[in-house]
């Protein structure tokens, strides 16, 4: 599956951070926190959550950044689709989410697992 493994990672203001994987396996894990300090949890997507994060990433195409504005220093992400030499790496400023609707998707899919 050259779309797996996805890793995304999101580093915020105030000490927020977010870092979500999935294997090809489809064993996830969850490992966000902020002031306040939240355990990571983990688990097996479902074959229909697989299907999507995979059809998903089917439709990102090539991978490409969006710096933030000049002075921006929070919500700065990256979404890693797959490995090694064929790994695409998408770095972005949250807010660039709003121009790049396929790359919003499949971030949001992420989000909500």
């Amino acid at each position: 599956m050259p779309n797996l493994p996805l890793s995304y990672r999101v580093v915020g203001q105030d000490d927020y951070m977010l870092e979500i994987s999935v294997q090809t396996t489809g064993a996830y894990r969850v490992n966000g926190g902020d002031y306040t300090s939240h355990e990571p949890r983990g688990g097996t997507l479902s074959p229909p959550q697989m299907v999507r994060l995979l059809s998903l990433a089917d439709r990102l195409g090539p991978a490409r950044e969006h710096p933030g504005p000049e002075g921006a220093t929070g919500f700065m992400a990256e979404l890693t689709v797959g490995e090694g030499e064929t790994a695409r790496r998408f770095r972005f400023w949250e807010g660039a989410l709003d121009e790049e609707p396929d790359l919003a998707a499949l971030v949001r899919a992420l989000e909500v697992i």
